[in-house]
């Protein structure tokens, strides 16, 4: 039993529209990735400034040459 052109039409815009739900679902996971590891570097530079710092060895350093 072959399709008649209404059918075809029905099958393609399945495929499209199930291709693109597939191709949104792993664009938005590629980008949340993305904002995830930017999260945690972040995050790391966040914890490397933080802590007590010596203003004493700051002040000997002369940038006037």
């Amino acid at each position: 039993m072959s399709l008649g052109n209404a059918g075809r039409i029905a099958v393609c815009w399945t495929v499209l529209t199930v291709g693109g739900v597939y191709a949104f679902v792993l664009s938005k996971r590629s980008v949340e990735n993305r904002r995830y590891e930017s999260m945690r570097v972040r995050e790391r530079m966040r914890k490397a400034n933080q802590g007590d710092y010596d203003s004493t060895a700051a002040s000997d350093r002369r940038f006037d040459y």
